[in-house]
This record gives C-alpha cells, structure tokens and sequence, in this order.
C-alpha cells in the first residue's frame, strides 16, 4: 500500500514515468536491430519476424509489458501536466520562471507519438498477427496499404520518429533530475548516453522510411 501511495505523488509519478520512459527508450534499441533487416532484404527481415514468433506466449508477455509501461507513462505524464497547470493558474509566473520551453511541448509532441503507436499497432502489428492473407512480413512494411509503398504514411512515421527523438531529449533531461543522476560524477556518460537515444536510435528508424519510401520511389 506505501508503495502505490508513493507512487500517487508527484514524485512518485515522476520517478514511474523515468523507469518507463527509460525502459521503453531500451527496448527501441532492440526494435531498430530488428527493423534494420529491411535492408538485408526479404529473406532476413521475414525470418527475423519468424523467430520472434516462434517464441509464442513470451512475445505475448513482452507485449503487455510494453503496452502497460506505455499506459503508465501515458498517464503519469497527463496528471503531472494537469497539476502543473493548475500550478501555473495559480501563480502565472511559474510558467515563466519554472517551466522549461521543452516541457511545454512534451504533451503536444508525447500526444503525437502516442497517436502514431496507435496507428502503428493497428496497421503493422495487426496485419501481422491477424491480416497477412497471401503477404509476407517484407512487403506489408514496404506495401502500398500501411507500408512505406504509401508516400503519406512515410512522411507521417518520419514526423512521428522526429518528434519521439525530441521527446525523448527533453525526457531524459527530466529523467536525469529525477533521477539525481544530474550534478553527479555520472552526468557526462548518462548525457552522452542519452544522445544516441534521442538523436542516433531515431535516426536509424528514419533511415529506412527515407530509403524505402523516398529515395526507392524517386530511383524508380
């Protein structure tokens, strides 16, 4: 019972969406590996795929997990703002004195993202659970439906993945204060760290919308 009382304050809150956010931003580096056999060609990303499935109710399990760290750092994240609201019509000028340009634009650019999950479970991973008919997993990505083959899904997953990258920047700055990793001897790393996931993780993602929804397209 402490624990979820803890967890009901602001602090607490705070402290649950950094262990999410961290952990959802962990599990994006593993996501990129997998995805980044596109570029191996049919044969390497339809078996990725396959193995993944061969693991069954494991898969089912990471699944839930994310989608429960997903809600939870949803969630934690609309209260904080709420309350951070009320805090500013309270006092107006803590909106200028206390609240960093980034965080205002976290709900906007978190809310866009989550929209993009959305979309992007009800597209690819329904379709590859529930929707193959004759298609394999290589080209319902690069498809014309929901795939890169449809130039407005690619510039949407592009903005989308751009957006997450500066969410990501501002979250694990947040992260670091909450965390008490800021001021500390570990700073440099955990910041340096934080770049390839803000900045570098993204990039790869974008990667491969660039190549198989532009560049392709424009070659053929």
């Amino acid at each position: 019972m402490k624990i979820f009382k803890a967890l009901n304050t602001s602090v607490g809150k705070k402290i649950a969406m950094a262990i999410t956010g961290l952990s959802l931003a962990l599990f994006m580096v593993f996501h990129l590996i997998g995805n980044l056999n596109l570029f191996l060609g049919p044969e390497a990303f339809n078996g990725y795929v396959l193995k993944l499935k061969k693991l069954g109710f494991l898969i089912r399990i990471a699944e839930a997990g994310l989608l429960s760290f997903v809600l939870i750092h949803v969630y934690s994240g609309i209260v904080l703002w709420l309350k951070n609201k009320r805090a500013i019509s309270k006092n107006p000028s803590y909106s200028i004195t206390s609240t960093p340009r980034a965080s205002r634009y976290t709900l906007l650019t978190g809310s866009f993202v989550f929209i993009f999950l959305v979309m992007h479970w009800s597209t690819f991973w329904y379709k590859f659970n529930f929707s193959m008919g004759n298609k394999t997993y290589y080209e319902i990505v690069l498809g014309p439906e929901v795939g890169f083959g449809n130039i407005y899904y690619t510039l949407f997953y592009i903005i989308a993945i751009g957006l997450l990258g500066y969410h990501l920047k501002h979250g694990f700055d947040s992260a670091g204060q909450t965390l008490a990793i800021k001021g500390t001897k570990y700073e440099k790393t955990y910041y340096s760290l934080a770049a390839v996931f803000w900045f570098w993780i993204p990039f790869g993602f974008i990667s491969i919308p660039v190549y198989f929804g532009i560049i392709l397209r424009l070659l053929g």
